[in-house]
């Protein structure tokens, strides 16, 4: 696959703007905790919040609905209303800004602050869909019948903030085991909140071996780190990283929203398939930890070639949040 001159000013001009629209991001969510008025992160007043028994274990339950998909009109009104609606938008975005800690002085972020892949986003349901339809219909055509076997298909959300894709993933496709994984203490209380809430509406139905017959649909939620080692801004994550690493061997499909993660310090960008490239720190750890075969979905970065992700297809779609992101398909290929 080869870059043409066309599509090379293209990318600058995308690489140019999200530079931009990133800047702009770091700036707000700043703003969002330096002022006086706004609760630090940090005291946001929970039960949920620091328990360890909230940060250390899975949270998961099935769809009540286990007779027939829900739409994805309907699914997507309620997420947005009722799982994570729209007046709790800017304790979702606060939450966001956990890795900055008690950095208040800092009045302006900068792009290249390694901290920024930490911050919260929320990217466009209807995106999401094509993104994961196009990568689903690779994986349908990597894996033989022999090695599906009948098995429910694992997709998991890296980085899955708040839950909102997860949770519309799980309601749109019966089919699926969803599991989002999350580093932030913050984010991933705020999904666990949500799915307690999901649960009270009747959209799911708690785990018990009276209530499941164990061939129903999962949604999951884990608080822990994808990259093995210690993270400098969530330290406590380390004596999960086993759990995290089983999670996703067993994974078919990963989605992650990778528009601010850190790209190669070696090749930022690669000429020949005219996209910025991820750090090895992400394709090299998804690489020896998943299954041969998994397919990603990644936005605005590549998955690095040079450790087995071959680059199968790609997708303009819509995300206000930066004006528009590109869509990456890729496989694994060990």
């Amino acid at each position: 696959m080869t870059i043409t001159p066309t599509s090379y000013a293209h990318h600058c001009r995308r690489a140019v703007a999200l530079s931009i629209a990133l800047l702009s991001l770091v700036i707000f969510s700043s703003y969002a905790f330096v002022q006086p008025q706004h609760i630090h992160p940090r005291t946001l007043t929970s039960s949920l919040c620091m328990s360890s028994t909230i940060t250390h274990q899975i949270h998961q339950a099935t769809l009540a609905n286990k007779d027939g998909i829900i739409d994805r009109p309907t699914a997507q009104q309620l997420v947005t209303n009722i799982l994570c609606p729209p007046n709790e938008e800017q304790s979702r975005t606060n939450a966001g800004t956990e890795a900055f800690g008690q950095d208040t002085h800092a009045k302006v972020i900068t792009k290249d602050d390694p901290r920024n892949e930490y911050t919260y986003g929320e990217f466009p349901f209807d995106s999401f869909d094509l993104l994961v339809d196009l990568a689903a219909g690779y994986l349908d055509e990597t894996t033989t019948q022999e090695e599906a076997g009948g098995k429910r298909k694992k997709m998991i959300d890296v980085g899955s903030g708040s839950g909102r894709l997860a949770f519309y993933a799980g309601l749109t496709r019966s089919d699926w085991d969803v599991t989002g994984i999350e580093i932030g203490h913050q984010l991933h209380s705020l999904a666990v909140g949500s799915l307690q809430r999901g649960i009270s509406e009747d959209l799911f139905k708690p785990i018990d071996d009276k209530n499941t017959s164990g061939e129903e649909a999962k949604i999951s939620f884990y608080n822990g780190n994808v990259l093995p080692g210690i993270d400098p801004y969530f330290q406590n994550t380390l004596c999960d990283n086993e759990t995290v690493q089983s999670i996703l061997s067993e994974a078919n499909l990963i989605f992650a929203y990778s528009t601010v993660f850190e790209t190669d310090s070696l090749q930022s960008f690669n000429p020949e398939l005219g996209a910025m490239v991820l750090s090895s720190k992400w394709s090299q750890t998804l690489a020896s930890t998943c299954q041969n075969g998994v397919v990603a979905v990644t936005t605005d970065r590549i998955l690095n070639p040079d450790h087995g992700w071959k680059l199968l297809d790609r997708m303009d779609v819509d995300n206000p949040s930066v004006w528009g992101s590109v869509g990456y398909i890729s496989v694994l290929q060990k």
